[in-house]
């Protein structure tokens, strides 16, 4: 299954959100994913525009990206642009629990954030300066939480 036809059979207005390569990202934002090799990146969605109208009270997640690696199959890599503070550490935390949720509804995605190594699969990227203290409670939380906190998500 791929990233587009996994997209394609989640329900409406999900399905409808598909765009080639990182387009569905906001310009902003784009260049914060990259890869050695753009085919590579086979689609994205903004999930958050997608679902706003649905379910504006949610906490929900941003992007999602198909991505294929040089030696696998394709895969879901699912990226939030959010501040990096100690005080939004559980803001993207019930992010990254409704995602979850919400992929066990779509069975294809979730199949395919499966097959992501956990490295990149729950990405927090910063939109601005990072200030969680390695040793803070928060940090803890974050590491135990399985998503990866960075400055830009570069894809080999």
């Amino acid at each position: 299954m791929t990233f587009k036809k996994a997209v394609k059979a989640a329900p409406r207005p999900v399905r409808d959100a598909y765009c080639g390569g990182k387009q569905a990202l906001e310009k902003r934002h784009r260049s914060l994913v990259t890869c050695e090799d753009t085919r590579r990146l086979t689609g994205s969605i903004d999930l958050d525009a997608a679902l706003t109208r649905g379910r504006p009270n949610d906490n929900r997640w941003d992007y999602g990206l198909g991505y294929k690696p040089a030696n696998g199959r394709e895969q879901a890599v699912w990226v939030e642009v959010h501040s990096a503070t100690t005080s939004e550490v559980s803001t993207v935390i019930r992010k990254l629990r409704w995602l979850k949720d919400w992929l066990e509804e779509v069975d294809q995605l979730r199949k395919l954030t499966h097959r992501t190594g956990a490295d990149i699969r729950y990405v927090w990227i910063a939109s601005g300066k990072i200030a969680i203290p390695p040793i803070s409670p928060q940090a803890k939380r974050l590491n135990q939480s399985g998503m990866r906190l960075r400055k830009d998500l570069p894809l080999p």
